[in-house]
C-alpha cells in the first residue's frame, strides 16, 4: 500500500481549505436538489438547475486540485475526521435540511417557500464567495497560480448566482405580497399627475419655439448681411462706371 505524501506547510493549508470548499459544494449539491424539487416557478427552477450543474463541476474541479497537490478529497471539513465518517455526516445534515424544507413547504404557501429557499441559497452563496476569496488570496501569496485561478473562476460563478438571487429575492417578496396581502392593504404605485405631464409638454413646446426663433433670427441676419454686401458691390460697380464715363468725355473734349 503506497504511503501518503507528506505535505509541507503551504500545501497542507491549501488542502485543508480546498477540503472545506469540497465539503461545502457537496452540501449545496444536496440542498439545490431538494430546492429544485420544491420549486414550481419555472424561471427560478431553470436557474437553480443551471447552478446545480455548476456546483457539481466545482466539486469535481476542487477534488482534482486536492489530488494534484497531494491530498485526498473528503466531504468532511473537520481535520482528523475520517472520510467515511465525514461523508455520512454531510449526507445526514443534507437529509435533515431537505426534510425541514419539505415540511415547511407542506404548511407554507408556494410563494413563501420560494422566498425562504432563495434566502438560504443567497446566504450560502456569500459563504462560498468568502471561502473562495480566502483560498485565492492565500494561493496568490504562496505562489500557487493553478489554485488561485481555480478559486477565482469558481468565485465568479458564485458571484453571478448571488447577483441573480439578490434580484430574485425582491421579485419573490412581491409575489408573497400579491399572494397573501389583500389589495386594499398594499401600497398603490404612484403615477405621474396630468398636471406634471402637461407642464412638461408645455416646456418642451416653448423650447422648440425658442429654437425655431433663434434659427430664424440667424437666417434673417445672414440674409441682411448678404443684401448689404450686394448693395456695396453694386455701388462700387456704379462708381467705377461713372469714373470711366467721365474720363471718356474729358478725352473727347481735349480732342
Amino acid at each position: 500500500m503506497p504511503q501518503a505524501k507528506t505535505l509541507n506547510a503551504r500545501d497542507a493549508k491549501l488542502v485543508q481549505w480546498l477540503t472545506e470548499a469540497y465539503a461545502k459544494e457537496a452540501e449545496l449539491e444536496a440542498d439545490l436538489t431538494a430546492h429544485i424539487a420544491l420549486t414550481e416557478k419555472m424561471s427560478y427552477k431553470k436557474r437553480l438547475r443551471k447552478h446545480l450543474t455548476e456546483t457539481r463541476d466545482h466539486k469535481r474541479r476542487v477534488a482534482s486540485r486536492i489530488k494534484q497537490i497531494g491530498g485526498t478529497a473528503s466531504a468532511s471539513a473537520l481535520p482528523g475526521v475520517p472520510n467515511a465518517v465525514g461523508e455520512v455526516a454531510g449526507k445526514a445534515v443534507a437529509a435533515v435540511k431537505g426534510q425541514v424544507g419539505a415540511a415547511r413547504a407542506a404548511i407554507s404557501p408556494q410563494a413563501e417557500t420560494h422566498l425562504r429557499n432563495a434566502q438560504e441559497e443567497l446566504r450560502e452563496e456569500h459563504v462560498e464567495i468568502a471561502l473562495y476569496t480566502r483560498i485565492e488570496t492565500f494561493a496568490v501569496e504562496v505562489g500557487d497560480k493553478d489554485t488561485a485561478q481555480l478559486a477565482k473562476s469558481i468565485r465568479r460563478d458564485e458571484e453571478r448566482m448571488a447577483k441573480y438571487l439578490d434580484a430574485e429575492l425582491v421579485r419573490l417578496v412581491k409575489e408573497v405580497v400579491r399572494a397573501e396581502i389583500p389589495r386594499d392593504q398594499r401600497t398603490t404605485p404612484r403615477r405621474r399627475s396630468t398636471r406634471r405631464r402637461t407642464t412638461t409638454r408645455a416646456a418642451s413646446a416653448r423650447s422648440r419655439t425658442a429654437t425655431g426663433v433663434v434659427r430664424t433670427g440667424t437666417r434673417s441676419t445672414a440674409a441682411r448681411k448678404t443684401t448689404t454686401a450686394g448693395r456695396k458691390t453694386t455701388a462700387r460697380k456704379t462708381s467705377a462706371s461713372r469714373r470711366t464715363t467721365s474720363r471718356a468725355r474729358a478725352t473727347t473734349s481735349r480732342a
